[in-house]
């Protein structure tokens, strides 16, 4: 088997920080044999269609940077028509697909666990044809995600998120949707929609309490009901910061797939970037489709 591994670096990611630990990390793969090739990411289409012409071309592929790079990795690698296994060293501002996975933040720590080479089949999300790893979300807590200046994200971490979603409480809007699944269908007006395979969302929603498994064909489904007036507003804030999802006005459904239909074309946040703007999106899971190094 070919030794040659790819590291697809973010220069721009968590404070710059991964410029200061390049060498490191590079140096740790060469003395385990590995001959590495470094792509420094420019922009999303650009890295996207490298990693999808050149990853068959090497044993492993590498990410250093945060999860929306780690997005056009999957992305890139879902299209390169071999299956290659996928590591991560991360270095973004909030992370939560490492947390979910037990990735070590410290850079050499998470390094030596992908030279270890364990395989883990980990379910993708699919949302009209573009990949993702952890969330696809819409609402009233998605645009902060990528509309939060990197340097407010670099600066507060968790909290950026936090404060732009209480920033723009004023301009909370109920949107329309009907979702159909398998098993069941529902209509409504919703504050906020989440796809999810994460125990962790934006450093703010926390699901660390549900019963999620990364491997098992199944994302969870997030429905938040508008709430009818600010009593039930704040206590619903205040259960999602305590990671109380029994909320009357909070559901969670387990779907392998689904349709989401809105009356008004509404934006969405895939992986904490921006993925567009949709008035309708089929999701399915693709089951076991990438194995993370862990």
């Amino acid at each position: 088997m070919s030794n040659r591994l790819l590291l697809i670096v973010n220069p721009h990611a968590g404070k710059r920080k991964v410029k200061d630990c390049l060498f490191e990390i590079i140096n740790a793969f060469t003395e385990n044999g590995k001959n590495v090739t470094v792509y420094p990411t420019k922009n999303k289409i650009e890295t996207i269609a490298y990693i999808k012409n050149n990853a068959a071309d090497f044993e492993a592929v590498v990410v250093c940077g945060g999860d929306g790079t780690l997005n056009e990795a999957v992305n890139g690698l879902m299209q390169c028509g071999k299956r290659i296994p996928l590591g991560y060293i991360p270095f973004g501002s909030t992370n939560d697909f490492a947390s979910s996975l037990d990735i070590p933040s410290i850079c050499l720590s998470a390094t030596k666990k992908i030279i270890q080479g364990n395989k883990f089949a980990y379910d993708l999300g699919c949302l009209n044809g573009s990949y993702f790893t952890y969330i696809a979300c819409a609402g009233a807590f998605a645009e902060t995600s990528y509309l939060t200046s990197q340097n407010l994200k670099n600066r507060l971490g968790h909290f950026a998120y936090l404060l732009s979603s209480v920033k723009s409480l004023h301009t909370l809007r109920k949107t329309s949707m009907t979702i159909t699944a398998p098993n069941f269908s529902v209509s409504g007006d919703f504050l906020f929609t989440a796809i999810l395979n994460s125990l962790n969302a934006g450093g703010v929603l926390d699901f660390s309490k549900e019963k999620i498994v990364f491997n098992d064909g199944l994302f969870e489904l997030l429905l938040i009901k508008m709430p009818k007036d600010i009593i039930d507003f704040s206590a619903l804030i205040k259960d999602l910061l305590n990671a109380d999802l029994k909320n009357k006005n909070i559901s969670i459904h387990k779907v392998s797939e689904c349709n989401i239909k809105v009356e008004k074309e509404i934006g969405w946040a895939i992986d904490g970037e921006d993925g567009g703007s949709s008035k309708e999106i089929d999701f399915k899971v693709i089951s076991k489709s990438i194995d993370i190094l862990l």
